[in-house]
């Protein structure tokens, strides 16, 4: 998956530099209203910088005529970026190339639409943000010593949903504490309750195991001392029901397991817990260039 996200915002930075009036386009796969994570996006900018005050430090050694300053200097190159959702409220920092200075962002979002302000100079920064791209353009507040004016488009290149990552977190916990128990060698009867925690973790909170209530515990088998048999138990649930569950073994290697929540459906657990993706370097992680900070 990463080697396509690479791929599409390797190919963005051959996009020709966009026209000053940016089309943006409508969001397939927006972001949840209450989604509260970030996303990291790549691409390019391009564009203009003005100095309105004389003695405003330019960005190049690109020399003025004008003793006021009021030649434009163009900007572009790459350009990274990570904004944090919380809810409507977002924040960020971004970095590029190309007379960019990196800064951060604050504003607020609806929908897929941003209003952002950067912190160090407060210019405006609007247009479409989700978890596919970050696109619009950039216009100085009036009066600012430095006008600015660009365009920027990135596709997302990966997004961290905090609640869904912390979920999974416990999930490597609970495996760590489970897993020898669940997958390991012994009789069902003394593994229906690790089994049952680690099952909990796949069905609606409210219907998950209480832990410490499994009881009336049972081998079964259609064969005394078959290497094939279940082990059947009852428990209560953490809404207050009482439940059952069966669990298969085949030479005491579980199988599967049955319970009253799904009737007639044996869920098997993958024995390997999920992969709990880095959160930062997302950029050197993906061999994108590292945009020095004076850049």
């Amino acid at each position: 998956m990463r080697s396509l996200f690479l791929a599409l915002s390797l190919a963005i930075l051959g996009v020709a530099p966009a026209a000053a009036q940016v089309v943006v386009p409508a969001a397939d796969d927006g972001l949840p209203d209450d989604f509260h994570g970030k996303v990291q996006y790549f691409g390019n900018h391009s564009g203009e910088v003005r100095a309105t005050v004389p003695g405003t430090p330019r960005r190049t050694d690109t020399k003025c005529p004008k003793r006021e300053g009021g030649c434009p200097e163009l900007i572009g190159g790459s350009f990274q970026a990570e904004l944090e959702f919380d809810g409507d409220i977002v924040r960020g920092q971004y970095r590029g190339t190309g007379g960019m200075r990196p800064s951060t962002l604050i504003g607020r979002r609806s929908g897929a639409n941003c209003r952002l302000f950067d912190t160090t100079d407060g210019s405006v920064w609007s247009g479409r943000c989700d978890r596919e791209a970050f696109i619009g353009s950039v216009r100085s507040v009036p009066n600012a010593p430095e006008q600015i004016e660009l365009v920027f488009e990135t596709v997302g290149v990966n997004t961290v949903d905090f609640y869904q990552r912390e979920r999974d977190l416990e999930l490597v916990r609970a495996y760590d504490r489970l897993g020898g128990i669940v997958f390991g060698d012994g009789a069902g009867e003394a593994r229906l309750d690790a089994i049952l925690e680690l099952q909990s973790y796949f069905v609606d909170p409210g219907k998950a195991y209480r832990s410490g209530t499994l009881r009336n515990v049972e081998r079964q088998s259609e064969k005394k001392n078959s290497p094939i048999y279940s082990v059947y138990g009852e428990y209560t649930r953490r809404d207050g029901a009482n439940a059952w569950a069966r669990a298969q073994f085949e030479y005491d290697r579980f199988v599967c397991i049955e319970t009253s929540i799904e009737p007639g459906y044996c869920r098997t657990i993958d024995p390997t817990p999920p992969e709990i993706e880095p959160t930062d370097d997302i950029f050197a992680s993906l061999g994108l260039p590292v945009t020095a900070q004076g850049s």
